[in-house]
């Protein structure tokens, strides 16, 4: 059987939210075809029995000096340069007949032993442009930070590209930049696990579910609860606001004593949050183009309040269906949250739609061409 190496930036179990998401579905399903292997640097909680193997390599942060200072990108570095060596050697036992790369900048400090097999390159954004939407809400020596790590991406990222035997983008609009710079491209959106549908309740809540150890969502939760929030409870004195996700905990001193809004804090198991929810939101206006917690909300028959910014990395299956709402400032915002907890009708009616245009989103059809193409790969590789 052919083998391929899957290598991400985190354990992918549990697969608890965005990203390790992603990477536990893509690499379950190409465990149905080939022998994988996922690895990744040794931080954050790992399942004890996860469904394909895992190698977990040896990992402490590095100094920021070498990977500011070199013209690759400085996210890949942190995580790769302390494992490289680590990762050299798993390449010699393993002998992969191709390397699956989570992220793009991962890629780019792909280490010697493992460019002689094809590279599989996963842009999960277009790094160039996701930086660039960080640089204006930095200051000072951050800022520059950041242009010039968006500077740098304007290099890298099109040789890695270019590099790559295929490459998968996750929204068409990254598709469209990624075959200005290679043929080989496909397009594999995120998708969702099917689950049955239950109406939201009458009274429940507004869900602000995601991942705070990102910065994009930390700066548009505090913009919703500072200027979003006090309208709508100036319009429904009993709205409720859960605040859950990763590391949400540590924003309680921030939000703990704003009224109507509790923070719940890291969560094992998110589906007793989204049942109580009426309604979620996706208020970020910086970061990446394609939000899994999306599709996800709308899998699990919960509308979504967004903002046109996360609306545009909507798959097409949702993109054009009376599923959610749109706002894009802080009244018109706050405007539907309220119709989204009053209107009960609309509100149910636009959730089922979105759990019913759902159906086309399971996990096997989206990445159902980047798993024949993988393993394509790797059958000639073996082959030859």
């Amino acid at each position: 059987m052919s083998r391929v190496l899957v290598v991400s930036v985190e354990p992918p179990w549990p697969a608890q939210h965005g990203g390790r998401i992603r990477t536990a579905r893509v690499a379950e399903a190409l465990s149905r075809h080939v022998e994988v292997l996922v690895t990744f640097p040794d931080h954050g909680t790992r399942q004890p029995d996860p469904p394909v193997e895992t190698r977990p390599l040896p990992w402490s942060p590095p100094s920021a000096v070498r990977t500011r200072a070199s013209g690759r990108p400085h996210l890949g570095g942190h995580y790769m340069v302390p494992v490289a060596d680590s990762l050299g050697t798993l390449c010699a036992e393993f002998r992969p007949d191709a390397v699956y790369w989570s992220h793009s900048y991962l890629a780019a400090w792909g280490p010697a032993a493992s460019r002689h097999v094809p590279h599989i390159v996963e842009f999960a954004n277009i790094e160039s442009h996701r930086l660039q939407t960080l640089v204006t809400s930095a200051h000072g020596w951050q800022r520059m930070a950041r242009r010039a790590e968006a500077t740098k991406a304007g290099f890298w990222e099109p040789r890695v590209a270019a590099r790559a035997a295929l490459c998968v983008a996750l929204s068409q609009p990254d598709l469209d930049v990624l075959r200005g710079w290679t043929r080989h491209a496909v397009l594999a959106p995120n998708g969702v696990d099917i689950r049955p549908y239950h109406p939201s309740p009458p009274d429940g809540y507004v869900l602000a579910l995601a991942s705070y150890d990102y910065e994009p969502n930390v700066l548009a939760l505090r913009t919703l609860v500072r200027d979003v929030w006090p309208l709508v409870r100036a319009e429904s004195l009993e709205a409720r606001l859960l605040i859950a996700g990763r590391r949400s905990e540590a924003l309680a001193p921030d939000f703990g004593g704003v009224p109507g809004v509790t923070v719940f804090g890291t969560l094992d198991d998110v589906a007793a949050a989204y049942s109580g929810a009426a309604v979620t939101v996706a208020p970020a206006t910086t970061g990446g183009g394609s939000q899994l917690k999306l599709t996800e909300s709308m899998s699990r028959g919960r509308s979504v309040v967004m903002t046109p910014f996360a609306a545009q990395g909507l798959p097409d299956a949702v993109r054009d269906a009376d599923a959610y709402w749109v706002g894009d400032e802080p009244h018109s915002f706050a405007k539907a949250v309220v119709d989204a907890l009053r209107n009960l009708p609309a509100r149910h009616a636009r959730e089922h739609t979105g759990w019913q245009r759902c159906e086309a989103l399971g996990w096997s059809r989206t990445i159902g061409p980047v798993v024949d193409s993988v393993a394509g790969l790797a059958d000639r590789k073996a082959a030859s």
